[in-house]
C-alpha cells in the first residue's frame, strides 16, 4: 500500500475536522438543554430558569408518583398533582424550589389552574424536548 503524501493526509485530517457528522465524544459532551421563560406576576415581567431532567430522571419522577385509581381508570401514568410539583422542583433553577415549595403554589387559590398549567407546561416541553434535527422536503 503506498504511502500518502503529507499534503493528502493533512487534507483529509481537515476535511474530518470540517465534517459536521457527529462523534461519540459530542454526543457525550452534550450538556442539559436550558430555557429561560417570562412570566408575569401582577405588573412585572420576571424570568425563570429551567434545566431538562435525563431520561432516568424523567422515569423516576412518573414512578415516583404513580396515579390514584380515579386517575388510572381514566387513563393517566402518573398522578398530575403530585408530578406536577416534583417535575417543577426537578427542572427549575431559578427559583431553585423543593417539592414542597411548588406543591403549595401548586395547590394555592392565589394560582388560577391556567398560570401554573402554563409554568407546569413549559417544564414539561423542556423534559420532552427532542434535538433540533431539521428535516426536509423531498418534493
Amino acid at each position: 500500500m503506498p504511502k500518502q503524501s503529507q499534503k493528502a493526509l493533512e487534507s483529509q485530517t481537515a476535511q474530518r475536522e470540517d465534517s459536521k457528522r457527529v462523534t461519540f465524544d459530542m454526543l457525550k459532551e452534550k450538556s442539559r438543554v436550558e430555557e429561560e421563560v417570562t412570566i408575569k406576576l401582577g405588573d412585572k415581567e420576571l424570568t425563570m430558569l429551567f434545566r431538562a431532567v435525563g431520561a432516568k430522571e424523567w422515569d423516576r419522577l412518573i414512578s415516583k408518583n404513580p396515579p390514584n385509581t380515579e386517575q388510572k381508570s381514566e387513563g393517566h401514568s402518573f398522578n398530575p398533582d403530585t408530578f406536577g410539583p416534583a417535575l417543577l422542583a426537578a427542572t427549575s433553577v431559578e427559583p431553585d424550589l423543593t417539592v414542597k415549595q411548588w406543591s403549595e403554589i401548586w395547590n394555592s387559590d392565589d394560582w388560577s389552574r391556567g398560570e401554573i398549567t402554563d409554568i407546569y407546561s413549559e417544564a414539561l416541553k423542556l423534559a420532552n424536548k427532542g434535538l433540533d434535527i431539521p428535516f426536509t422536503d423531498n418534493d
